[in-house]
């Protein structure tokens, strides 16, 4: 049996063991724990952002809007004479030349009338001619007493009479040919057919409408523009307007703006297109209309996201990036207008000056940023 003296020997000697080894795992712990890396200052202050620069382009004002073609010359097409439909040669959308045939009728009854009419003319001119002669020859007898007053006024009665006859049958052929003509409808000018109301072997009236028929060489395009565009438009003459339809485009100019708004947000305009020869853009139909316009030197487009409108003072405001520093600095600005592109406004940004393109709301004055797909 071990004694109390042995007992806390023993004690005394497992405690400092423990000790030992207990301080010896507190120190794995820690040197552990301090092999670990320490944790770097967050980057939640530094917002990543993109930027727009200040182009050659940055003070021209790019605007779309929609707009309807109407033709500029419309025309209702007719026979100018009664008649049966005999051929019928386009249809609606047919694209015409100036002189092209549309329509006819039976001209049998027509052909026969010029015939007969040239005919008869024919025949007052050989009568008139052989009582001018028979007058001149009496008229020269006469100055010798070989004839009497009363056998010359008689030929001369004669001659007069078949003048008359030839300038009768002369209108009579005149006539005629017109009535042949109008028994055929022709294109006026370059153009579409519209609408067709009449069919072969129909009879027809007399000015009855045949066709509808609209110009393609000249179309009128209908459109709103605001207010603040159709200032610029009346302001400048650096500006380059253009219509695109189905991957073609057509340059546009500016016939006529409205001087008062209907709804005070919008002006109605109407722009003239000159449709090339071998295009072809047909009336009623909607298109794009563009506009391209020369701002003064401060007045430029930038992004929604790149103006922040402070409540309290109603002040705008945009972010001008220092590369060297990677950090912003608020700049003024001025709206003029908004357009669905962006801002319109005036600022004091130099070419080649990059500011802040989106989430201007949501960084600060002198802040760091990052700029997105740039490394640091």
């Amino acid at each position: 049996m071990n004694s109390p003296l042995y007992i806390l020997e023993r004690s005394v000697i497992l405690l400092k063991k423990f000790s030992k080894y207990a301080l010896v795992s507190l120190l794995v712990l820690f040197q552990g724990c301090s092999s670990e890396s320490i944790p770097e200052p967050t980057e939640q202050n530094i917002r990543v952002v993109t930027l727009n620069e200040v182009g050659a382009n940055a003070h021209y004002q790019e605007s779309r809007f929609s707009g309807i073609t109407q033709t500029e010359s419309r025309a209702q097409l007719s026979f100018g004479v009664p008649g049966k439909v005999q051929k019928v040669l386009v249809d609606i959308g047919s694209r015409l030349k100036a002189g092209d045939i549309m329509a006819t009728l039976d001209l049998e009854p027509y052909q026969l009338a010029v015939d007969n009419a040239r005919s008869e003319a024919s025949k007052a001119q050989i009568a008139l001619e052989e009582h001018q002669a028979n007058f001149e020859r009496l008229n020269r007898l006469k100055s010798n007493n070989a004839v009497s007053q009363q056998d010359l006024d008689a030929a001369r009665t004669l001659f007069l009479t078949a003048q008359a006859s030839v300038r009768e049958a002369q209108n009579r052929v005149r006539l005629t040919e017109r009535e042949l003509s109008q028994a055929v409808i022709k294109a006026p000018y370059d153009g579409v057919v519209s609408t067709r109301q009449v069919e072969p072997f129909e009879e027809v009236a007399q000015n009855q409408v045949i066709f509808t028929f609209d110009s393609s060489a000249q179309l009128i395009v209908e459109s709103s523009i605001p207010v603040s565009l159709a200032n610029a438009l009346r302001s400048t003459n650096e500006q380059v307007i253009s219509i695109s339809h189905q991957g073609k485009s057509f340059e546009a100019e500016v016939s006529h703006i409205a001087e008062r708004a209907s709804n005070g947000l919008s002006l109605p305009v109407k722009l003239r297109i000159q449709v090339p020869e071998g295009n072809f853009l047909p009336p009623g139909i909607v298109v794009a209309v563009n506009y391209r316009l020369k701002n003064s030197e401060n007045v430029l487009l930038v992004p929604h996201g790149a103006v922040y409108v402070e409540a309290t003072s109603n002040s705008a405001f945009l972010y001008s990036f220092n590369g060297e520093s990677n950090t912003v600095s608020k700049k003024p600005v001025q709206i003029i207008d908004i357009q669905p592109t962006g801002y319109i406004i005036n600022a004091e940004l130099k070419l080649g000056e990059r500011y802040v393109a989106a989430g201007a709301a949501f960084i600060s004055d002198g802040q760091q940023v990052r700029v997105l797909g740039e490394t640091r």
